[in-house]
């Protein structure tokens, strides 16, 4: 009997060790989980060809946003319409540690260096805004539709200009956003009385003003100016209004800025064609966020502007970027 009772006991203790044990594993396993779960901090990379231009300062703010509130963080730097300054941001960003790319070239040819120094560390690059020269070497490339912006300031040119007018045109052939705009202009308004009289690249923004001089001296006759963005079109708007000519040359732009939408409803500029810059930052969050986890996306993605005059400025919120 008291051979059984110790067996008895002996098995209860043994019962009592492995539901201690197998507690004590689950505990630790729970405490582990947390842990494992726990992801390394993304470090982002943002670099634009301009980052006084109000458009490519409000991506980088939306981009820092965006990844700060999932907890990650971003490194920016200005290209400063500097390509070979912006190769060596890019360098540096490498030497930083940067898990993925966001891009906007100062020049769609001269990023290459930076691109394939991007493509041996093995970082994925989102090009946004401006194609590069080789998208081979791009996950993706997001863009308002340049093309389509340049279309409708074209055709409201048409528009506006029944009886014909004469073009100038301040553009940054340097820039492949720029040149689909220009394009979707020229197609728009082939065929029509509307016809281009004179064009200047731009080289830096200080010289911006000078060449609009130039140009609106050379054509005393002008009756409409195009420039690459809001910010040289208002440029050109006070060159125009300094020399009292605003009521005969009508003054076109390209972004919906804030400034650039204060202006039509003042009576300055004449239209712009909106894009987002906000849509445009999230959109290249989403997707960079998508090629770290290993998911398959498009090789393009193209979002469509909406144009804006003085007979629609009223639907616009004046204060924001659309």
């Amino acid at each position: 009997m008291k051979k059984i009772l110790a067996f008895v006991m002996i098995f209860g203790m043994v019962l009592m060790a492995v539901g201690c044990t197998g507690t004590a594993a689950a505990e630790t396993e729970e405490a582990a989980a947390p842990a494992a779960e726990e992801k390394e901090p993304i470090l982002f990379g943002y670099t634009a060809m301009d980052l006084t231009n109000p458009f490519f300062s409000t991506i980088g703010d939306t981009i820092k946003a965006a990844v700060e509130a999932n907890g990650d963080s971003v490194v920016i730097a200005d290209g400063a319409s500097d390509v070979d300054k912006q190769n060596t941001a890019i360098e540096d960003m490498i030497t930083q540690g940067i898990d993925v790319l966001i891009l906007n070239p100062v020049n769609s040819e001269g990023i290459q260096p930076a691109l394939e120094a991007c493509a041996e560390a093995g970082i994925p690059v989102i090009n946004i805004d401006s194609a590069v020269a080789d998208l081979s070497l791009v996950k993706t490339y997001i863009s308002s539709n340049n093309y389509q912006a340049g279309q409708i300031i074209g055709e409201e040119m048409v528009r506006v200009f029944p009886d014909g007018g004469k073009l100038a045109l301040l553009e940054a052939p340097q820039a492949e956003s720029v040149v689909q705009r220009v394009k979707g202009i020229e197609d728009a308004i082939a065929g029509s009385t509307v016809e281009v009289v004179d064009r200047r690249s731009i080289t830096s923004m200080d010289k911006i003003l000078n060449d609009a001089e130039d140009l609106i001296q050379a054509n005393p006759d002008l009756t409409a100016f195009y420039g690459a963005n809001d910010q040289v079109a208002l440029i050109i708007l006070g060159v125009v209004q300094s020399a009292g000519l605003q009521d005969q040359i009508k003054v076109f732009g390209i972004d919906g800025s804030p400034s650039g939408k204060q202006s039509i409803a003042e009576g300055g500029l004449y239209a712009t064609a909106a894009q987002s810059p906000v849509t445009m930052a999230q959109k290249s969050v989403e997707l960079a966020y998508k090629v770290l986890a290993g998911e398959t996306i498009e090789a393009t993605y193209s979002l469509d502007t909406t144009l804006i005059t003085p007979a629609n400025i009223g639907d616009f919120d004046l204060e924001n970027w659309n």
